[in-house]
């Protein structure tokens, strides 16, 4: 994970001190993503919602599903619950929205992108839907302050959302240390 981010932060600073016009071609965008968050068209946004609204109502609705699926596989397979179909349906969901977010942050910073929220939360609580909620409330926030940011600064996109990602990270390493956790 520290890979990725320092990846992220190497292509932003590339682009903050760039002397060529064309750092940003098709191999950068690919793997960063777009420079830019103007560049996402108008239907691409909109698929981005949809799929964002998808999966929160997938998420309700199979909460507790999802829950015994990631934290034991074999009691619910005991009971007779249909395992696959549940591994199955979160790997689509994955998938989808890896697929989605590539426009804009790359291949290579997506993960960072679905770790990082995770992690921090789960250096500062301790239950699942404490983690969960928490993961959310981190990835609107990083998302949109990266955003900002990116807007602001001139910089790619991803990789300034995972360099907000990185600090949130280190500051919940901090708390989690200071508290004792």
């Amino acid at each position: 994970m520290l890979a990725v981010g320092s990846m992220a932060i190497g292509y932003l600073i590339m682009n903050v001190f760039s002397t060529a016009p064309n750092l940003a071609g098709d191999v950068c965008t690919t793997l960063f993503g777009s420079t830019s968050i103007l560049s996402l068209t108008i239907e691409e946004v909109r698929i981005c919602v949809v799929a964002s609204i998808c999966v929160v109502v997938f998420f309700l609705l199979f909460y507790n599903k999802i829950f015994s699926v990631t934290f034991d596989e074999n009691f619910m397979k005991a009971t007779g619950q249909n395992v696959d179909l549940y591994n199955t349906m979160i790997a689509i969901i994955t998938a989808v929205i890896i697929v989605l977010a590539m426009n804009l942050v790359g291949s290579l910073l997506i993960t960072a992108l679905l770790i990082f929220p995770a992690i921090s939360s789960m250096r500062l609580f301790n239950s699942f839907k404490s983690v969960i909620i928490f993961s959310a409330f981190i990835s609107i926030f990083g998302a949109v302050t990266g955003i900002l940011a990116s807007i602001l600064a001139g910089t790619p996109v991803g990789s300034t959302i995972v360099l907000v990602y990185i600090i949130i990270f280190a500051l919940s390493q901090l708390f989690a240390k200071v508290t004792g956790k």
